[in-house]
């Protein structure tokens, strides 16, 4: 138990990251524009998604290795199979962020600051 409390302890600032980062998205919505919003929230939907996973994994993979009598290359080849799906998660969120912060409608040049009053 105390094994998973620790995974979570150290998971627990990109958690909060990602909380933050759908708070921040789904506030700014109409500044963002309807693409971007999209783009970011499924980025950050991945991201959290692999975050989760990741946590799973290292929580169960001591237990596989405990409970399953495999041979060491068995657990290489699903460790290396989880790590990849983890891995191509990742990209794929992260890359919708940087799409996200592309794809913004450009900014008005005849208000080039915050409008009066802000």
């Amino acid at each position: 138990m105390a094994y998973a409390f620790s995974g979570f302890l150290v998971q627990l600032p990109l958690l909060i990251v990602m909380i933050a980062g759908f708070v921040l998205v789904s506030s700014r919505k109409v500044a963002l524009g309807g693409r971007s919003t999209l783009f970011a929230l499924i980025g950050l939907s991945l991201l959290t998604l692999e975050l989760v996973m990741s946590g799973i994994w290292n929580i169960m993979f001591p237990r596989l290795v405990a409970t399953l009598d495999l041979q060491v290359s068995s657990f290489g080849m699903v460790s290396l199979a989880v790590g990849l799906v983890l891995t191509l998660l990742t990209a794929i969120g992260i890359g919708l962020l940087i799409a996200a912060l592309v794809s913004r409608p450009a900014a008005d040049p005849a208000f080039p600051g915050p409008p009066p009053g802000r």
